[in-house]
C-alpha cells in the first residue's frame, strides 16, 4: 500500500497512490480533503473553491473516496474505484 500526505489549510490528508492502466500513479483523496477545498455544495451561489491553493491541489488529485475505502487493500480499492472510472483500470 503506497500513500502520500497532502497539506491544506495546516491540515495533513493521507492518500492512497494505485497506478492506472498505463502503470501511471494516481492520487485518491479522502473526501474530507474535498470539502475542506471546496466547502460548499455544488451548485449553489458559494460554489467554487476556496483558494487558488485548494484549485491546484484538487488538480493533483485523481479522484476522492471515503474513509473506509482508503483503508482497503490495493487489489479492492481498485475494484471500487473501476466502478466509477473504468477506462482507467484493468
Amino acid at each position: 500500500m503506497k500513500t502520500t500526505n497532502l497539506e491544506f489549510d495546516g491540515k495533513t490528508y493521507v492518500c492512497r497512490i494505485v497506478n492506472s492502466n498505463e502503470g501511471e500513479e494516481l492520487i485518491i483523496a479522502p473526501t474530507s480533503l474535498l470539502d475542506a477545498l471546496h466547502p460548499h455544495p455544488f451548485g449553489t451561489e458559494n460554489d467554487g473553491f476556496v483558494s487558488e491553493d485548494a484549485v491546484r491541489l484538487d488538480e493533483e488529485v485523481f479522484f476522492f473516496t471515503n474513509d473506509a475505502d482508503l483503508k482497503l487493500p490495493d487489489e479492492e480499492l481498485v475494484v471500487e474505484l473501476k466502478e466509477s472510472n473504468a477506462e482507467w483500470f484493468d
